[in-house]
């Protein structure tokens, strides 16, 4: 179902690759449709409802330390009552609105600093596709964001990753906050060096970002599997990297 375009993007954010080809573009277009070429196993993900990704094959791991209340869940964007925690300027909602909605402001997937538990710890935070049949030059393109930050009195960190299980076909991201398992291509890194969301850290207007798939072994596998991670270290209540939500949104995995 194509949706309703909410909010505009704008592109200035820092990031790593490996092995791939990764292009971050700045269009404000809705691009839920899927391009000419592609071929049966493509698929758009809206996240309209969160609680349905298990059967669709989806996985979800949290290996934050202390581990917090939540994981990736549904877009977060509600009101909120009085001032944040380490903020001075009220806010008066928390989080923000999907990039294009059907349902509710809220259809987005997101993860946020109450995935680790503490004034201090580590985040490392799953969100794991279905196993795909996977070959070099495919894509997947995908929309994120972090709050805007600007008027608080502490900038937030946000970081977050995209892996790439090429090998077994497998969800094993290990058990700690370190481990990736067998997920050992890191395909995109989103402000690695923890710079303050506002200037130049995480993105704070929805950003396309594209990712092409390249050194497949083989050129082809039939089970592969993309990851994203959300990632904080030193992150807590009190950590000097202070995390805040970020979002995901209109994902398509392009097969080529």
């Amino acid at each position: 179902m194509r949706k309703n375009h909410i909010i505009g993007i704008t592109a200035f954010a820092a990031l790593a690759s490996l092995a791939l080809s990764c292009v971050k573009d700045p269009v404000a277009e809705n691009t839920t449709a899927l391009p000419n070429g592609t071929v049966p196993g493509s698929f758009v993900e809206e996240f309209d409802t969160v609680a349905n990704l298990p059967a669709k094959g989806w996985v979800f791991r949290n290996n934050s330390y202390p581990i917090g209340s939540t994981g990736w869940r549904q877009g977060r964007y509600e009101a909120s009552t009085g001032v944040q925690y380490k903020f001075l300027a009220p806010v008066p909602f928390y989080g923000f609105p999907a990039y294009s909605a059907s349902l509710s402001p809220n259809d987005f997937i997101s993860c946020d600093i109450t995935t680790v538990n503490g004034n201090g710890g580590n985040i490392s935070t799953w969100l794991i596709s279905p196993a795909l049949p996977m070959r070099n030059g495919d894509q997947i393109v995908f929309y994120t964001r972090a709050v805007m930050d600007a008027d608080y009195s502490v900038f937030t960190k946000d970081r977050m990753q995209v892996w790439a299980n090429f090998t077994d076909g497998s969800a094993n991201v290990g058990g700690d906050t370190t481990s990736t398992g067998s997920f050992d291509r890191m395909l995109l890194d989103i402000n690695p060096t923890y710079a303050n969301n506002d200037p130049g850290g995480y993105p704070q207007e929805w950003t396309k970002y594209t990712v092409t798939f390249n050194n497949i072994p083989g050129g082809v596998v039939t089970n592969g599997r993309f990851a994203f991670r959300y990632r904080g270290q030193s992150a807590g209540l009190m950590g000097p990297n202070y995390p805040s939500v970020v979002g995901i949104d209109s994902l398509a995995f392009i097969n080529r």
